[in-house]
């Protein structure tokens, strides 16, 4: 069984017109809660550095840099390939 995930409604003054509503379709996150990955993220960095053991680094390591993020590890679409 999923699990349940209550509606939220967003006012967006861009829009012309329109009322939209989804039940059931979420968007597919990875285990520390983005919804895409990101070269530029600290927590990607560390996930892909970590093979996904972790989104921070471990006391005394030096932080992950852009370079160390390769790909995502939960399989998500990459902000850069937009």
């Amino acid at each position: 069984m999923k699990k349940y995930e209550k509606p939220e409604a967003i006012s967006l003054s861009t829009s012309a017109e329109g009322i939209f509503m989804a039940s059931g379709d979420t968007l597919k996150t990875c285990r520390f809660g983005r919804t895409k990955a990101s070269a530029g993220s600290d927590t990607c960095q560390e996930c892909s550095k970590s093979a996904g053991l972790r989104s921070t680094p471990l006391p005394g390591e030096e932080s992950a840099r852009k370079s160390d993020f390769k790909k995502c590890v939960d399989h998500l679409p990459s902000k850069d390939e937009e």
